[in-house]
């Protein structure tokens, strides 16, 4: 599998363009936004913390507090980010936090009985996410001109294929890649849905000098913004999945030998889930319709 090249003229035909970014006000989704700020956009920010001072409000900035675990905040965010430029051209779902317990750490309650996990990793990472895409892709069908190409990108992860000993946010992660797979064929031909998935990134979540102490290296949230853009401008992209390292670009979901393609020829099968799946539905359907066209 080839690298990709990430040009600047590719990065180019934002200009105009809305771009909502949750988790933006740091790491990856500030470095997006001041990427998409350089290349002309205007931005919306969502997060549950201000930017910093030195990343100040203008004409082409604006920033919304939001708790994208929670569906009235989200879909306010929404509503105020379509109110700002009347429409929304490409929505980054970034916000995340790191992983805070382990499925099967055994944490009692008040009353001595095994107390339910933490699930804020999974409400943010992947509750967060599945709220946000669900919120964007309805923005997007309400608009006036339905032929306006828009584009999703989410934030996955290099854990989202391997193992990774942090149970809620490589579940979470794992999720990611599922909600990628799962709703693109189903959202209409004029949304794109991709996603990024960085390896070690220097972001307020990960301790980067520790893990460089290792000899493990550490790439900027720069260059994971760049894959992001990509996938916003590319109009060809939908269904990929970018993995990043050291500052390095791949393809590695609908690629000839990536993971699509690797799982089907470990399954030996000539017929897809998905296919089956797309089937069935259809078989329903137009027995439903047929139902009503004879009681009508």
């Amino acid at each position: 599998m080839a690298n990709i090249q990430i040009s600047d003229e590719a990065l180019k035909g934002l200009q105009d363009k809305v771009i909502l970014i949750t988790g933006g006000s740091s790491g990856i989704g500030r470095a997006t936004a001041e990427l998409c700020l350089q290349l002309g956009a205007k931005v919306i920010i969502g997060d549950v913390n201000s930017p910093l001072p030195e990343f100040p409000e203008s004409e082409s900035l604006r920033f919304f507090k939001v708790d994208v675990s929670n569906w009235e905040s989200v879909r306010s965010l929404f509503v105020q980010a379509q109110a700002c430029f009347n429409r929304i051209d490409h929505v980054f779902v970034n916000a995340g936090v790191g992983p805070t317990t382990d499925f099967l750490d055994e944490t009692l309650d008040e009353s001595g009985q095994l107390a339910a996990p933490n699930m804020r990793t999974m409400n943010v990472n992947l509750t967060g996410a599945i709220y946000t895409l669900r919120l964007a892709v309805h923005f997007f069908r309400k608009e006036k001109d339905t032929a306006a190409a828009k584009s999703i990108v989410l934030t996955a992860s290099a854990s989202s294929f391997q193992n990774f000993s942090a149970a809620d946010y490589g579940t979470a992660k794992h999720g990611i890649l599922g909600v990628l797979r799962c709703v693109g064929g189903q959202i209409g031909s004029n949304i794109r849905v991709n996603a990024v998935a960085p390896s070690w990134t220097a972001t307020g979540m990960v301790p980067a000098e520790a893990i460089r102490s290792m000899g493990v290296p550490v790439q900027e949230p720069e260059a994971v913004a760049r894959s992001v853009v990509l996938l916003f401008t590319d109009q060809q992209r939908h269904g990929e999945v970018i993995y990043s390292w050291e500052g390095n670009f791949r393809e590695i979901n609908k690629v000839k030998g990536g993971l699509l393609d690797s799982a089907l020829s470990l399954l030996g099968s000539n017929v897809t889930e998905d296919q089956v799946i797309i089937k069935l539905r259809a078989a329903a359907a137009a027995t439903e319709a047929a139902a009503e066209a004879g009681q009508s």
